[in-house]
């Protein structure tokens, strides 16, 4: 399903010229200072695109944000890197691709409508008629809107070439045939470079893929073929259930609100990896940061974030709003008849720039082809798709390993005096969620933030200066490394409301460099999995929570064939003893002797690949 632009908390949904781009517009409760360009441009909105240039800018929402929390692309176009020669596929509800600000950039290879009853298979336009229809339009802004055509905004990579194929815009079309097509199964989606894929699972209870077999995930392995053997990328978002989940739409919610114990303890009620495609190696999970340099506040945490975009928050220009901070303005379907900005729905807008019937609206929004709105970590993924972008026009040679590399280690961090999370439990004191960690390859991580927030300029330095970051041109996977019976100490009891849980080992005996790490696990009894934390200690010491507790899966613990994964481990050595750590953190039976409502682990594998 698609991860749609998060709402006010009141719907519970998962959610020109220099001169005109200097001046002062009145917008929402305040006056927006549009930023100064770094470079000459005449794009009439581009002083509001904060994500872009951050002076403080509020783009027409009630607060602004912190100078400096932008993608630093101070030099770059000026350098000629504008994303010339990148290749895009939007994999979203379908693409507006006669948009005056998109059309150029359009490539007729990379298109493909799935609806049966589209009227050109080749066209990939949505009616506007469903509520997420825009969302492929707005995505598809961020990364590529055309530049210094005298029209709205610009996109990170101004000069790339766009694609899309509407996997998530019709009730057929999300089926696994056309997704093995978009991910390198038809000639359409070969040519691509970069899938953007912002869209995924919220899930109540595990999806139980296996890697070995699942044909989607089959399909996101083989993408390490395209672009001559080099590799494309899946940029993916990690998700806007942090704090609530719906779970898919038309499902009936649980009774109780799975979320209740997460929002408590300021943790993570989804996890990203909770859906199965971010397990993989080749998809590239992103989070997202809001203007004032922090996690977006419905940015859904967890191991398998590899780094953070910029998604913000919901640019409601009501300063009593919740979480109003500025949202990015993007690309609408253009008309205002259809899409996020519609006159006829004008008393639903956010801000007065997404009102056509209001000043603002009518002055720099007239044709409602633009939306101040677009958040979420849907808007995240675009922001590093269109980095991504950058680098492959910096140097068309780095393989999808390298720019994995390259964007985790250019990364800032940012938050950096968040505190760990810690639970009060029966028989001492949890860290659930750590701190920022610096793993024995001096990578800094947090589940909140993968390695930090995306710094574009860096990346690119760092990408032009050699051919190649990755020595070897195949991926070492050790393949599935068990832990099992009575040798590993299991079954093992999980003890309630205990800090130190239940530990279980195994041996990675080859000597590889680290670039991803999986877990698969099986858990038995009668405890509740939301009640879990799951956590993978690396022969160096370093320690990483692939599973939160008190998060959503509020359900018995039976689940084998548990998916979990780890970008923490990143460059570390993986030779030696890893260990496995389960923690129960329901103390509902501590004292008592009766151990049926114990969860046990079963089972557990390792897999790692790396150099």
């Amino acid at each position: 399903m698609p991860i749609k632009q998060p709402t006010p908390r009141t719907t519970a949904a998962w959610l020109s010229t220099l001169a005109v781009a200097a001046s002062v517009v009145a917008c929402g409760g305040g006056a927006d200072p549009a930023a100064p360009a770094p470079v000459a441009h005449n794009d009439p909105l581009y002083g509001h695109q904060w994500h872009l240039h951050n002076t403080g800018q509020a783009n027409f929402a009630s607060e602004g944000g912190t100078p400096g929390i932008d993608l630093n692309l101070a030099g770059l176009e000026a350098a000629g890197v504008r994303g010339q020669g990148a290749k895009v596929l939007v994999v979203d509800s379908g693409l507006d691709i006669r948009h005056p600000d998109l059309a150029a950039n359009v490539d007729a290879a990379l298109l493909r409508n799935f609806d049966p009853n589209a009227p050109d298979a080749n066209d990939p336009t949505p009616s506007g008629q469903h509520p997420d229809d825009p969302h492929g339009t707005a995505v598809a802004g961020l990364i590529a809107a055309v530049a210094n055509n005298g029209q709205g905004g610009r996109g990170v990579a101004p000069a790339a070439s766009l694609g899309a194929a509407n996997l998530e815009s019709c009730p057929s079309c999300n089926t696994t045939a056309i997704t093995l097509d978009i991910y390198g199964g038809a000639a359409f989606s070969q040519g691509a470079h970069i899938f953007n894929a912002s869209y995924g699972e919220d899930a109540q209870a595990p999806l139980l893929y296996d890697v070995d077999t699942n044909a989607t995930l089959l399909a996101l392995r083989g993408l390490s073929r395209l672009r001559g053997g080099k590799g494309a990328v899946v940029i993916k978002s990690a998700g806007n259930s942090f704090r609530d989940s719906t779970g898919e739409d038309g499902d009936p919610l649980p009774e109780v609100d799975p979320c209740i114990g997460a929002r408590a303890h300021g943790l993570s009620c989804q996890n990203a990896v909770f859906d199965p495609e971010a397990a993989m190696p080749q998809v590239l999970v992103v989070g997202a940061v809001n203007a004032r340099g922090v996690k977006s506040s419905y940015s859904t945490a967890g191991a398998s974030l590899l780094v953070s975009g910029l998604g913000g928050e919901y640019g409601l220009a009501d300063p009593s709003g919740s979480q109003a901070g500025p949202a990015l303005l993007s690309t609408d379907l253009s008309g205002c008849d259809r899409g996020y900005v519609r006159k006829v729905q004008s008393e639903e807008a956010r801000n007065d720039f997404d009102n056509p019937n209001s000043a603002i609206g009518q002055r720099l929004n007239a044709q409602c082809n633009y939306t101040a709105g677009m958040n979420g970590t849907s808007a995240a993924a675009p922001t590093v798709s269109g980095v991504v972008a950058l680098l492959l026009s910096a140097n068309p040679n780095l393989t999808w390993r390298d720019l994995r590399l390259i964007l985790a280690k250019t990364a800032r961090q940012v938050d950096a005096a968040i505190a760990p999370k810690t639970l009060a439990l029966a028989k001492g004191r949890y860290v659930a969620e750590p701190g920022w960690t610096t793993n024995a390859a001096g990578l800094k991580f947090h589940n909140w933030y993968g390695y930090g927030l995306v710094d574009a300029a860096a990346a690119v330095a760092m990408a032009q200066a050699t051919s190649r970051h990755l020595p070897g041109d195949a991926l070492i996977d050790s393949g599935w490394i068990a832990a099992s019976g009575a040798a590993a100490g299991l079954p093992l009891a999980v003890p309630l409301g205990d800090p130190q849980g239940a530990s279980s080992t195994l041996r990675l005996p080859a000597a590889r460099t680290i670039e991803a790490v999986q877990v698969r696990m099986g858990i038995e009894g009668q405890g509740r999995l939301g009640d879990l934390g799951v956590e993978l200690i690396s022969p160096s010491g370093t320690r990483s929570v692939l599973m939160t507790a008190h998060n959503v899966f509020q359900v018995s613990a039976q689940a084998d064939g548990l998916l979990l994964a780890s970008n923490a481990f990143n460059e570390e050595p993986a030779q030696g003893t890893w260990t496995l750590r389960v923690v129960d953190v329901n103390g509902r039976q501590a004292r008592d002797t009766d151990t049926d409502a114990q969860a046990l682990l079963a089972h557990w594998s390792l897999r790692v690949y790396g150099r």
